[in-house]
């Protein structure tokens, strides 16, 4: 509390002195807006801070300013002189209590005085002639002010924030410079004593930019340190039950990026509480806990500061949304029915725009969203909205670490250089890599690296810039990037300069609303490049933007992105278009005809020595390839025969029933055509190509009298084909889990293992467990149902 109570005399004494200036330049020019904006913004913050800090003296004053000055912005009140020095007395007064407090001294208190004094200029107590303001700057004789026990406090240096930039770039310089020499050292034979003059010099360096940092760096709780008290205030006033959550307090950013994000933050907080959470008695008929929550979570993300504000409330009502965009011209009603959802909840940051019904002290004062996206913009910041409609909604605010230094790497596309932060990088790999492939499935990029499969984009498509007329595919580079928020994606770059230190400082707003670049950044030589943002390029690839096991992962109120379900759309062998889910397809092959031929009653491929059901293809031509889709179960693998691919769609639609429901899963639209969707389990159901492990085998017994020779030649065969282990020897009966004997013995009734094979469809004498030795769908359908304990 003693650190926040300095930050507030500190901040209050600055404001203080441009404070009165303005106040007299109002007195002169009554209409200018500005000037009584900035003076009511002062005491209303002065206000809230007291609040919490529980100074009741200033908060009186600043209160009944406040009161004052928003009469003066409604233009109730015209300035006069009588009217600013009653205001000025007002500020004086604040300006002393403030030296009080830092001083540990107690001031004389007369402050009604000068509070009704101003509050005489209101419009409900003003007299016909005016207020009469008489302000006595001097303090009674026998009051003054009293000694306070205990030494007073020392003061502190505020530095300019445009100094410490000075200086930070100066250091960044040094940094650059540094390494440019070591580089030059490295090059030439310099003896110990040189390379030791560096290394201190290399060291001290160092030491001052860590330290540097420090001066700019704070604690982010020292933002988060008022919400809760805000959080109550708003509450109290809405008459709502909310609870407030805040995760990652010991993160540390910027000095200034502190500041730029006070207000935006205290007004994400207000609109959640207002608009987003039910009152008790609507969370209740919804199904919900009457106790609002609201969860704020901070961390560090590679080259980015991430702030999250999730509620669990409401959500953004689009429909509701749309009504309002519509009437307030931002879009026309077909606009708004071809735009994706996150071009609609974009539109809240427009404007003027705003769904409160009524004004209020929360809502409605003309402080937007739109304001909340151009100070963020400032920083070098964006905000991200993800809609849950009915259960909450997601703010993300990205923020970059400002004017720090970062390990990375620069790396080149086209004739352009760019940066990437190394915590991102997990590996870096030569196109040539013979563990390397890259395909296309369905116009969609994928990399195999290892077995696994990434999406793959080149970086020159991402940022819409050309490529070098001569550069060799062969000697490319890919860089396999973990994104601190999304899924694993490979980036396809021309090559990869250097590893070093970037100086990273913040990129022009229009630059960053592009979500593709975290900032700009400095090389060793100099030369200014863009930072890339490994989150952005993720988006803009397509992959889902799903966040990693961090802070918050486990709230109940953290709603993940769910990645719906999506389907490749194709032309089967008959000319009609169908649709697979694509979770089941490996990849597309091209086989020729000579690997494919018709035997054991299908179509079957040879590939690496072993055969493969083909589905869908009666007939093959003499020459050629045939386009096959490897489709797997995670065991089980299968090929399907088709025409062409076409494209890959979401199913976020409905499937209708089909006809053939063992055949085809449905029907859904697929590029304003209805098609259906292959049932997946078609394919499988009779699936052998993979036998079961050996130490997974069930055995089985087959008990012989007399003549054997069907069971060695028709029995054990499909035995062993179904995956089991097959005995002969008496010697096994006592470990076999399947007790098999063809004819009526009766010694064997009782084991509940054994099943009795007949040589005739009816069962006639025979027990009721037999199974007609040529039904071979009964027999392993029979033999399953007594491994599962249910026969």
């Amino acid at each position: 509390m003693d650190e926040l109570l300095d930050d507030f005399i500190a901040e209050t004494r600055e404001t203080l002195e441009t404070l009165a200036w303005q106040l007299v330049q109002w007195e002169k020019n009554p209409q200018d807006r500005t000037l009584i904006d900035s003076v009511f913004r002062f005491v209303h913050t002065v206000k809230g801070s007291c609040g919490f800090l529980d100074l009741p003296r200033l908060l009186r004053l600043s209160h009944a300013a406040e009161d004052v000055l928003s009469c003066a912005r409604d233009g109730q009140i015209i300035a006069s002189p009588a009217l600013v020095s009653a205001i000025l007395a007002v500020v004086d007064r604040i300006a002393a209590l403030t030296e009080a407090l830092e001083s540990g001294r107690a001031l004389y208190d007369d402050d009604a005085h000068l509070i009704d004094a101003m509050l005489g200029f209101l419009p409900s107590q003003r007299t016909q002639d005016g207020a009469d303001v008489i302000i006595d700057s001097e303090l009674p004789d026998d009051a003054g002010i009293f000694a306070a026990a205990g030494p007073a406090k020392s003061r502190t240096v505020r530095v300019s924030l445009n100094l410490l930039d000075r200086l930070m770039s100066g250091v960044s310089d040094m940094v650059l410079a540094r390494n440019e020499v070591s580089r030059q050292l490295r090059k030439s034979q310099t003896g110990a004593e040189v390379d030791h003059a560096f290394a201190r010099l290399s060291a001290s360096v160092a030491e001052m930019r860590d330290a540097v940092g420090l001066m700019r760096m704070q604690n982010i709780d020292r933002l988060f340190s008022s919400l809760p008290r805000l959080l109550r205030d708003i509450s109290i006033e809405l008459g709502k039950d909310v609870e407030l959550r805040i995760e990652g307090s010991e993160v540390e950013v910027d000095r200034e990026m502190v500041e730029a994000l006070r207000d935006p933050l205290k007004h994400i907080l207000r609109n959640a509480v207002d608009h987003g959470i039910e009152t008790a008695d609507e969370r209740m008929a919804a199904g919900k806990n009457p106790k609002g929550q609201i969860q704020i979570v901070a961390r560090q993300s590679g080259n980015q500061i991430l702030i999250e504000i999730i509620d669990d409330g409401r959500g953004i009502d689009l429909e509701k949304l749309g009504s309002r965009a519509i009437a307030a011209k931002i879009a026309t009603a077909a606009d708004w029915q071809i735009w994706s959802e996150k071009a609609k909840l974009n539109t809240i940051f427009v404007p003027g725009l705003s769904t409160a019904q009524q004004v209020t002290s929360i809502s409605g004062r003309g402080v937007g969203m739109d304001i909340v996206r151009s100070n963020l913009q400032v920083i070098g910041g964006t905000v991200d909205l993800e809609n849950f409609e009915g259960q909450g909604l997601k703010m993300t605010l990205r923020l970059p670490l400002t004017l720090s230094i970062i390990a990375g790497l620069s790396i080149k596309a086209g004739d352009q250089f760019f940066g990437v932060s190394r915590s991102s990088v997990v590996e870096i790999l030569s196109a040539t890599n013979k563990n390397v492939k890259i395909e296309e499935l369905g116009g969609i990029s994928v990399a195999h690296i290892r077995g696994q499969r990434y999406p793959y984009a080149r970086l020159e498509e991402l940022l819409d810039i050309g490529e070098v007329v001569d550069s060799s595919p062969v000697s490319r580079t890919l860089i396999v990037i973990k994104p601190a928020i999304g899924a694993t994606y490979v980036l396809d770059v021309e090559s990869v300069i250097d590893n070093e230190e970037l100086v990273v400082k913040p990129g022009a707003p229009i630059i960053m609303a592009t979500g593709l670049y975290a900032g700009t950044t400095l090389p060793d030589n100099g030369r200014p490049m863009l930072l890339l943002d490994t989150s952005g390029l993720g988006a803009a690839i397509g992959v889902e933007q799903v966040q990693d096991d961090g802070a918050g992962k486990s709230d109940e109120i953290v709603q993940q992105t769910i990645k719906r379900p999506s389907a490749l759309l194709f032309i089967a062998t008959n000319g009609v278009k169908r649709a697979i889910r694509l979770n089941v397809v490996d990849r597309i092959e091209d086989i020729d005809v000579a690997d494919i031929t018709f035997v054991g009653g299908k179509m079957r491929a040879k590939i690496a020595d072993r055969l493969y059901d083909i589905c869908e293809l009666d007939s093959i031509a003499d020459t050629g390839q045939i386009k096959l889709l490897r489709l797997s179960d995670g065991q089980n693998i299968k090929f399907l025969a088709v025409e062409d691919v076409l494209d890959i769609f979401t199913l976020d639609g409905e499937i209708y029933p089909s006809a053939q429901p063992e055949i085809f899963e449905g029907v859904v639209m697929a590029q304003d055509e209805s098609v259906e969707l292959v049932n997946i389990y078609h394919y499988f159901e009779t699936c052998s190509d993979v036998a079961l492990a050996s130490n997974t085998k069930a055995l089985c017994f087959i008990g012989t009298v007399g003549d054997a020779e069907w069971e060695k030649r028709i029995l054990a065969p499909l035995l062993t084909a179904s995956g089991y282990a097959v005995s002969f020897d008496d010697a096994d009966r006592k470990n076999a889990a399947i007790v098999l004997c063809r004819g009526s013995g009766t010694q064997d009734i009782d084991d509940t293992r054994t099943l009795h094979l007949r040589d005739t469809v009816h069962a006639s004498q025979m027990p009721s467990s037999s199974i007609y030795r040529y039904d071979r769908i009964g027999l392993l359908s029979a033999i399953e149902l007594k491994l599962a304990g249910a026969a």
